[in-house]
């Protein structure tokens, strides 16, 4: 402390700013600076505590300043200067600027030894251009129109997200849905990452991203043990939790890889470290798995959905409608009364996005499904009329969106539900109904085009997709009635 008294009131004595410099200085290592403020034996006892050699010096070309760094030779062995020009004239101003980039350089050191020199670069220019003002005058930096290059200043990540955001959004580029996800995943960067400079953001970088995805807990937001902590104090708290999975790892990959693309696209950087990376996993059969008989009759025993469904009528429904469909947890979920509809003489649902709230995989889920007898008989009909008297437009009205996303609710009650009745296998989860449909059709015979059409994957057969403008609604009709509910 008595060092930095000293050191303190030399800069005030060679006309520095005061404010933020004294607990700057102790781990600052400009030569210079030492010598000027008469102080050098305190300098460097404290540098000498944190293990810095002063190897930092000024120096002067056509009246601008610049900063010559000679970094570590066992960090940097094949090139161990840094040169960085302050823009700045007054030499005393670029003293005051120099001693700062240093200590930020010294803790970065620190922190991250391997880092590599480019992105020191990237980092040193932040530091220059977001460093306060002196009260000397400074001499005012060129701006230029042009794209940034490398060797140029860098616009940060979180200013280019805007730019990507706003563009996206104007131009149609996503839904609404999509564009929540776009959001989540930037935001995820910047928890976990912060902010940098375009161009700081490397190979290394990426692959640190990448490893601190895969430590995010599920449900960070919602689950109350990390209230008040951030994503990054709980993923280096090296707690144990529930982290997301692989999927949902690699769709945050790839919507940042998205927008590192259009980076490079638009000239701010010159590679995308995000390209190609993601997360190994298993096949996606290997990811779900189908119900065997007895989970099928566990899980749709009425009597035990009924006791699920006193408050929560789609407790009773969804399971059903997913055993007899195999659509989707959040396409059964966003469905309208006016999606049940009779074509052809055949009781349908309508599996579609034109309405609001409603979102759809890809273009080839937009469908419709006869629906199996058995939700006649059970009734189903019976409830979309209820809920279309009293003036409810969605099927279950009482599910809310959880960022974005209707089947939340449903989807947490299920994994209690099947897990009380001893299905315990990670791998089986509302949407392995889905395989397991498409499983019992194929076993029973039915042509692979016309499951597909029920399923809503993309077929490229001629079959029901190219000929014909109606759907084969009873061929998919006497396909279904082979599931047994």
């Amino acid at each position: 402390m008595q060092a930095c008294s000293g050191i303190n009131a030399g800069l005030m004595g060679q006309g520095f700013q005061a404010d933020g410099v004294a607990d700057a200085l102790p781990v600052q290592t400009l030569s210079t600076v030492v010598q000027n403020l008469r102080c050098s034996q305190h300098c460097h006892t404290l540098l000498s505590h944190f293990g810095v050699t002063p190897m930092a010096y000024l120096i002067r070309r056509k009246a601008v300043y610049y900063l010559n760094l000679k970094l570590p030779k066992h960090l940097f062995p094949r090139c161990h200067t840094l040169r960085l020009s302050l823009n700045i004239r007054h030499r005393q101003s670029a003293l005051f600027l120099a001693a700062s980039i240093v200590q930020r350089l010294h803790g970065h050191l620190s922190e991250y030894p391997l880092t590599d020199l480019q992105t020191l670069r990237a980092l040193c220019w932040q530091w220059r251009d977001s460093a306060p003002t002196p009260a000397i005058h400074v001499a005012p930096r060129a701006t230029s129109t042009t794209p940034v290059k490398v060797g140029s200043d860098s616009p940060t990540l979180a200013a280019l997200s805007k730019l990507y955001i706003e563009e996206g959004k104007r131009g149609g580029t996503w839904r609404q849905v999509s564009a929540d996800e776009v959001e989540r995943a930037l935001s995820d960067l910047f928890e976990l990452m912060g902010d940098m400079p375009a161009l700081a953001f490397d190979a290394q970088q990426a692959r640190l991203l990448k490893e601190r995805l895969s430590r995010c807990p599920q449900y960070f937001g919602l689950r109350p043990e990390f209230k008040g902590k951030t994503l990054k104090q709980v993923v280096e708290s090296g707690s144990t939790y529930k982290t997301i999975t692989a999927v949902t790892i690699n769709n945050r990959l790839r919507k940042l890889t998205a927008f590192m693309n259009w980076c490079k696209s638009n000239g701010y950087v010159t590679n995308n470290p995000l390209a190609g990376m993601k997360v190994m996993t298993g096949s996606a059969k290997e990811a779900r798995l189908s119900f065997d008989r007895r989970d099928l009759a566990a899980l749709l025993d009425h009597e035990a959905l009924r006791k699920e469904a006193r408050k929560h009528p789609w407790r009773y429904w969804l399971p059903l409608m997913g055993r007899a469909t195999g659509a989707r947890l959040e396409e059964l979920c966003q469905l309208r009364v006016d999606d049940f509809t009779e074509q052809q003489g055949v009781h349908c649902i309508r599996i579609d996005d034109s309405r609001e709230g409603q979102n759809l995989k890809n273009a080839s889920s937009r469908r419709v499904l006869p629906l199996h007898p058995a939700l006649l008989d059970l009734g189903l009909l019976l409830y979309v009329e209820s809920v279309r008297a009293s003036g409810a437009d969605r099927l279950f009205p009482e599910l809310e969106a959880v960022r974005g996303k209707l089947g939340h609710a449903p989807s947490k009650w299920f994994g209690r539900y099947k897990t009380k009745l001893g299905i315990t296998d990670t791998r089986k989860t509302f949407h392995s109904f889905r395989h397991t449909l498409i499983d019992d059709l194929r076993d029973a015979g039915v042509q692979d085009s016309l499951i597909k059409r029920i399923a809503g994957h993309e077929d490229g057969a001629v079959t029901f997709s190219i000929y014909g403008s109606r759907s084969p609604l009873k061929a998919m009709l006497e396909a279904i009635k082979h599931i047994n509910l």
